[in-house]
């Protein structure tokens, strides 16, 4: 599954754990901070993120950001894109 994600979405921890919730359809009882993200971004399959202005995005993204990068390393089944960057991953994908 494919996931486009605007990481001038999350520039505040309210709005980035709604958008998130929504877009990756996390369960209700998401709670809604970066423990539970990264939990939750562990326990996915077969997904694909490709985020989207990344050099517009304010300072909670960064956070973000950081847990999606772990979740990756963790959860082999996660891949995530940074549209419009060219460097690779280990992994042999676009990061930045």
């Amino acid at each position: 599954m494919n996931v486009v994600l605007d990481a001038r979405c999350m520039d505040t921890k309210e709005s980035a754990h709604a958008y998130l919730q929504e877009k990756l359809k996390f369960p209700e009882y998401y709670g809604k901070n970066l423990d539970a993200l990264y939990e939750c971004m562990c326990e996915l399959s077969n997904i694909e993120l490709i985020i989207l202005h990344r050099r517009e995005a304010q300072s909670y993204y960064l956070r973000v950001e950081s847990v999606l990068r772990k979740a990756e390393e963790e959860n082999k089944e996660l891949n995530i894109q940074f549209a419009g960057y060219k460097e690779k991953s280990k992994r042999g994908r676009n990061k930045r």
